[in-house]
């Protein structure tokens, strides 16, 4: 994950959020390069990247049924 900390400190980085951000405005994030998931583990949860691994279960709060 080098290359991910090489961007982040890069000019290619892109903060989440404008500097002028407004409370009254709705906004979505940039998303920046992060930590991702081995394959097997990608497959499992449906997504790459951990930031966005939100299953939906009712009931439950830890979802998901991968073996982590």
């Amino acid at each position: 994950m080098d290359i991910i900390r090489r961007l982040q400190n890069s000019e290619y980085f892109i903060e989440p959020f404008p500097k002028d951000t407004t409370v009254t405005m709705a906004y979505v994030p940039f998303q920046n390069a992060g930590e991702l998931y081995a394959p097997e583990q990608a497959l499992c949860r449906g997504t790459l990247f951990p930031e966005l691994d939100k299953p939906f279960e009712p009931g439950q709060r830890n979802g998901g049924n991968c073996n982590d």
